[in-house]
Order: C-alpha cells, then structure tokens, then sequence
C-alpha cells in the first residue's frame, strides 16, 4: 500500500470509496423503504448491505468473493433472509413456563457476528439461540406470515445422503434471483396477495380447453397411466408495468413413452434470415406488415394418440374426481404438440391456396391475379404478414380467425423480442435489441462495465496455449458461466448484430476448454456492447 492525498473537498479524487459509498447508501435507502422501517434502524441496514457486499460475487476480483478471498473459508447462502421478514426468538425451557409462548416474534434487521450456540447431541431438538440473535421463521419461506406451534417442537427429518455440491456452478460463486412475484404452484396461488388475479387467469385457461373441447371425462382403461400436469404462472410486463397475469396447465410429458404416448415430434420454425427478408422487402417496396398471435397455440393440434391425463389440479369435476381426462387435442407439455400444431396450420395455409418455399416450410405466399402478393411467417404462435393490398390481409386474418383463437396485433411492432420501428415515409425499417443487450449484460454483471470501441482487441491473442492446464485453473474455469455468456452473444449475433460476428466467433472456437484470457475476451465484447446498445439494424 501507499498513501495517497487528496485535495480537500473534493472527494471525488477518490472514486473508489464514493463509488462504494454510494452503492451503500441506494441499497439502505431502498431497503428502509421496503422494510417501513424508519431512519434510526440505517445503521442496522447498512451493516446487512456491506454484509451482503462482502457475500457476493466482486467483479475486481474475477467474481471470486471477497469473504471467501479475505478468510480462504467458502461461504453459504442457505442462511439470508429477506430485510424486516418476520422472525422467531426461541425461549429456553428454563426461561418459561409450562403454558407460555416458545418463541417471541421479531423483525430481522441483520447478521450476527456471533456464532450460534451447538445443542447437545441428546437435545437436538429444541436448538436454543443466543437473544442477540433471530432464528428467522422457516415454515413459509422467506414471508414468515405462519408462527410457530405453540403446542409442540415440530421433528425436522433430515436426508441421510451426502450433499454434493454442484462443481460447474458452484453456489458460493453465483446466486440467481428468479423471484418475481409469481407462484410456483397452485398451493401458492391460494396464499398469493394476487390470488384473485391469478385465479382469473386460471380460469380463463380452463374456459380456453373447455371451448377447443380438449379433453373428456372418461373411466380409465385397465392396463393404462395418466400422466399427471401442473399450473404455469407467468406476468406479462411491459417495463415494470404488469399487464396481464397469464396461468397455463402444462402436461408433464417427460413420462411419455415412444411408440405410446408419442411417434414424430419434429416442428419446424421461420429461420431468422427469412424474417430479415421480409423486413426488407418491406421497407424497400413500403408493404403492409401486420402482425398476429394465436391464443393457446399448441391447444389446436389434433391427437392421433390415446393419452389420459389427471384433472387439472383446483377444477376437478365434483363427485367425479375418481375419472380422468381423455386429451382430444394437443396440450403444452406433451412430446407432440409442436407438431400437431405445425401440421393443423400448414393444413388451414394450403387449404386456402398458399404455398410453402422450398428454402423455409414456415414461410408462406400466395400470388393473386391481380399481380398483389401476401407472405406469412409463423415462428411456432407468432406470425407476420406482409402485403400489398390492405383488404386481403384483413380477408386473411378473418380467415384465421374462424379457425383459430386469434389476438390481432396491428402493424408489427415486435418479433422474436426484437423491436420493429419504422419510418415509411423515409422508406426506413429498424430492428433493434437493445432490451436484450441490456438483460444480457445485467445477467452477467456487465450492466455497469466500462465501454470500449472495438468487438475486439488486439491485444488479444487468442489460441489453445491459453487454454487451463493446473487442476485449480481448470476448477476456477469450470465456475464460470463461459458457454451460456457466448450463447448469448451468438444469439444478438445472429439477429441485430453482424458487427460482432467475427469476435464471437473467435471466442466459440474454446467453448469446449476455456481459460482465464477466453473468459477476458468475452467480457471485452460485453463492454462493446455496453457502448452500443441503441446501435439498429437497418433497412431501406
């Protein structure tokens, strides 16, 4: 170390630690605001933000973490708990009488430096805490709304079998948070702040496979299984904005059998070059392109196959709970569905006089008398049409309609996740993903990276020689999400992004081995990004 001066009053000569400070103070005043606590407990919440700091992954330090770097001891994550949840103290017996409270409800506002007392092996039990310190309500997650018993110690059952923890995505190096509010199962929605939201939703779907006449109740056949489903939860956001709160009931069909349940199950969709065509063709020749989606796409397919399927969990039919489903139509989840709906919608397409290309069979045209064309792409439930004339693109989509539940979307606006802006009277079409880039580089910590000019860099001599030879270079390497970071890139690569198709590919050559330099590389490409996200591909 060496001491350095600073001019006084200014502070920002020191921009490590104002950064630092300021990264503090945005987590404490955000945390405060979420817990309802007032001011005075700021000390307690900054303790738990530089706790949390010094637990998670440090970009100068290669994402190693600072307390496992500073103690050389690995860290868990099995004990955080959220900021003001509702925690436990336990009361000794010796501290209590026969009929009073076991433990006194609390808030959680930190973490302890103190270690928890060990019980003794015979009092296992009934672990006892030291008062500084909450034993935070484990029952109902991280919400601890349930108290404990008070009548007795409920006996936690312990697996005997030895954990091993993972050795490609170690849980000391990377924690992801896929909390959004949504429930994981039916039993979640009953208990949900938004349970009527969601039983909505629900119930929309069952009115969805009661109108397409998807199942029928039926006894079932000696000799044959059903195969059990789930409820999906998803919210549709457009920004942080909610906009709709979509349930659907997938099959489990991981329990199919071939030559059963299943025989083909190959479904093709529009290649990407095919939709950058038309995105051409419309822009140079000022076209129509609308845009449509199928409501429960995979609900129109045909089922050739005799599946049965328990009834869907909350709408089991009264007094018939004993019978199951018969599916009539395909279903999310089932090995075949993307199929039987490929083939029931190229069956509607030929039947109304279009044609598949012979370059992409998810591309369809038909030529009119009149010299007017109309082209659709269907990628799986999403379709573009592009045309000349206005009145036979509205006659197709009415066409549609009586076969399909339909949502129409009006001039496209969207594909694919890629956003479609255009300007006719310039003759301009841009497609851009800069709400891609922008998760892509928050996903892997690059949200806040220094930008740089170039994909790559010269100074960058990439080849097998960098490649990790030491059982601990390959260890540290195998941490790293090196495969899924590269998979990323390729797909911004192949949509909107040409100009870093030639660093991607210069990385893609050691997904198979990658080394510390590799891993640099493609952080470097992040960086170019960070700099370019507004940056359009475009048409004209």
């Amino acid at each position: 170390m060496r001491h350095e001066k600073t001019v006084p009053g200014t502070p920002q000569h020191n921009g490590v630690a104002e950064r630092m400070n300021r990264t503090i103070v945005e987590k404490v005043r955000c945390m405060l605001r979420m817990a309802t606590l007032p001011k005075p407990f700021w000390a307690e919440a900054v303790n738990t933000v530089v706790y949390l700091i010094n637990q998670s992954p440090s970009v100068p330090l290669n994402f190693e973490i600072p307390e496992k770097a500073w103690t050389g001891k690995d860290v868990g994550y099995s004990h955080l708990r959220v900021f003001e949840c509702k925690a436990f103290m336990h009361v000794p017996k010796e501290q209590r009488s026969k009929l009073d409270d076991k433990a006194i409800p609390c808030i959680f506002v930190g973490y302890g430096d103190e270690e928890k007392v060990q019980a003794p092996e015979d009092e296992t039990e009934e672990p006892t805490i030291e008062e500084d310190e909450a034993s935070v309500d484990g029952g109902n997650d991280e919400q601890g709304e349930q108290p404990l018993p008070q009548e007795e110690e409920p006996q936690l059952r312990r697996s005997t079998r030895e954990h091993k923890p993972s050795a490609r995505y170690p849980s000391s190096d990377y924690i992801l948070i896929t909390e959004d509010g949504e429930p994981k199962n039916f039993q979640e929605v009953q208990s949900h702040q938004d349970k009527d939201y969601w039983m909505k939703a629900m119930r929309e779907e069952m009115n969805s496979l009661y109108k397409n006449n998807t199942y029928e109740l039926v006894e079932l056949p000696k000799g044959r299984k059903t195969l059990k489903n789930k409820w999906v939860f998803k919210l549709k956001k457009d920004g942080d904005k909610i906009v709709r709160y979509k349930a659907r009931l997938v099959v489990k069909g991981f329990s199919q059998k071939k030559g059963i349940d299943f025989d083909e199950i190959f479904s093709p969709v529009v290649k990407m070059s095919s939709i950058l065509v038309v995105l051409g063709l419309a822009a140079s020749m000022n076209l129509e392109l609308e845009q449509l989606d199928v409501k429960t796409a995979f609900l129109h397919g045909d089922l050739h196959e005799e599946i049965y399927m328990d009834q869907p969990e909350g709408f089991e039919e009264q007094g018939k709970e004993h019978i199951v489903c018969k599916l009539k139509k395909s279903l999310y989840g089932l090995k075949q569905a993307p199929r039987q709906w490929y083939k029931k919608f190229d069956s509607f397409m030929m039947s109304h006089g279009y044609q598949r290309t012979n370059a992409d069979p998810c591309v369809y045209i038909r030529l009119f008398p009149d010299g007017n064309f109309i082209i659709l792409l269907l990628y799986v439930d999403d379709m573009l049409i592009l045309g000349q004339d206005v009145e036979k693109i509205c006659r197709l989509k009415e066409e549609l309609s009586k076969s399909f539940d339909m949502k129409d979307l009006g001039p496209a606006k969207q594909i694919l996740g890629m956003a479609i802006t255009r300007d006719r009277k310039a003759g301009k079409l841009w497609l851009s993903q800069e709400k891609y880039v922008e998760r892509m580089l928050e996903r892997f910590n690059m949200k806040h990276a220094k930008p740089v000019s170039t994909p790559l860099a010269n100074h960058f001599k990439l080849s097998k020689r960098s490649c990790p030879t030491t059982k601990e270079e390959k260890e540290k390497m195998s941490s790293i999400p090196y495969s899924s970071a590269v998979g990323s890139l390729m797909y911004a690569m192949v949509c909107t992004r040409p100009d870093i198709a030639h660093a991607v590919g210069v990385v893609s050559r050691f997904l198979s081995d990658p080394g510390k330099i590799h891993w640099e590389a493609v952080k470097w490409i992040f960086k170019y990004l960070r700099g370019t996200t507004k940056l359009c591909l475009t048409f004209g």
